[in-house]
């Protein structure tokens, strides 16, 4: 029997390195949290990283999410998209996926066996409810597309074979519907 990712990763970081959404998504700068879940733990992809003892800690994402043969790496970013350094992700992006290289060639896994999605979460408009609905619709508009913000799609898929970029209301309504339905963010 072939043993998968999220049972090595369990086996060797469940100790000390689950966390719910709430914990995963807090902003030490604005001491606020994207989400507000604290039922389901996933595995906090910083903590893991920092743990490593680089000798300087290389920019990750913040979650690993494990679904079948998929693994979301998830950014929270607790500031609107146009306040969102774009450098800072991709810094993220290629250091995570450095990181999560070495990570399964240590626990003898093969990544290519696996779809790596890469997920920027950010924060959505702080406007009256008018203008939210106004926005809503816009937004609703284009959502579907999927459109990776910040420069990312030159990543796919080399690095990670699907890529999203969205607000946190999008996240909590249409993409934890792909990772699982009875997950509140």
């Amino acid at each position: 029997m072939t043993v998968s990712a999220e049972d090595k990763f369990q086996a060797k970081y469940s100790e000390g390195y689950l966390a719910d959404f709430k914990t995963l998504s807090f902003d030490d700068k604005n001491k606020k949290s994207l989400c507000q879940n604290t039922t389901h733990k996933y595995y906090n992809f910083d903590k893991i990283v920092k743990d490593r003892n680089y000798d300087m800690t290389p920019a990750s994402p913040d979650a690993l999410i494990f679904k079948n043969d998929k693994i979301y790496c998830v950014e929270f970013k607790n500031s609107i998209k146009r306040r969102v350094p774009a450098q800072g992700i991709k810094k993220k992006l290629e250091y995570g996926h450095q990181v999560l290289l070495e990570i399964f060639k240590e626990l003898n896994l093969q990544i290519k066996e696996y779809k790596l999605i890469f997920c920027v979460v950010y924060k959505g408009f702080d406007e009256t409810e008018k203008e939210k609905k106004k926005w809503k619709k816009i937004h609703d508009k284009i959502s579907h597309k999927r459109i990776a913000k910040f420069d990312l799609e030159q990543y796919k898929p080399e690095l990670y074979n699907d890529i999203f970029t969205n607000d946190v209301d999008f996240f909590r309504k249409q993409f934890i519907q792909k990772i699982d339905k009875e997950l509140p963010c």
